[in-house]
C-alpha cells in the first residue's frame, strides 16, 4: 500500500480507552459499578450482577464495539420501560442498525415494521411468515385491552 494512502485511513484502536469504557458504562446507567468493582476487575459477573445490570453491560459493549447491524434477542427483558427505552435512544444515536426479537409490546416503540412467523403447514405452498408495518394506533388501542 502507498504510505499517503495508509496515512488517510483511520485505523481503530482494538482495545476502547479508560475514557470510553466509563462513557460507555454512564451511557447505560451502569457507572456506579466503577467504585464497586473498578475497571480491571474480574469476576464471576453472572453471581455479581443482577440480569438487568448485565443486558445493560452488553449494551455498553455493544456501544463500545459500534457494529453497523446488530440482532438484539430477549436483550431488554429484564429491564423497566424506562431503562429499555434510553438504551434503544443509546445504540440510534451511535448510529447503530438494530433488528430485534422480543415478545414485550414495548419493543414495538422502537421499530417501523415486524415480521411475523406462523406455524408452517407442510401441504400448504405459501410462506408462514409477512413482514407488516406497524401501525401506532392499533398498538396503542391493544394495550387498553
Amino acid at each position: 500500500m502507498r504510505g499517503e494512502d495508509s496515512e488517510n485511513m483511520s485505523v481503530k484502536s482494538s482495545k476502547p480507552t479508560t475514557d470510553e469504557m466509563t462513557q460507555a458504562l454512564e451511557n447505560v446507567r451502569l457507572g456506579y459499578i466503577l467504585s464497586r468493582f473498578g475497571l480491571d476487575s474480574t469476576s464471576e459477573w453472572s453471581s455479581v450482577l443482577s440480569l438487568g445490570e448485565q443486558q445493560r453491560l452488553a449494551f455498553a459493549r455493544l456501544l463500545l464495539s459500534k457494529p453497523k447491524l446488530v440482532l438484539l434477542d430477549e436483550s431488554t427483558s429484564a429491564l423497566d420501560e424506562a431503562n429499555e427505552t434510553h438504551l434503544y435512544q443509546q445504540i440510534e444515536a451511535a448510529g447503530i442498525t438494530y433488528i430485534s426479537i422480543g415478545h414485550r409490546r414495548t419493543l414495538y416503540d422502537f421499530h417501523k415494521r415486524v415480521l411475523r412467523i406462523s406455524t408452517i403447514d407442510p401441504s400448504s405452498s405459501e410462506p408462514n411468515w409477512q413482514i407488516e408495518s406497524i401501525n401506532r394506533d392499533s398498538l396503542y388501542n391493544m394495550s387498553k385491552m
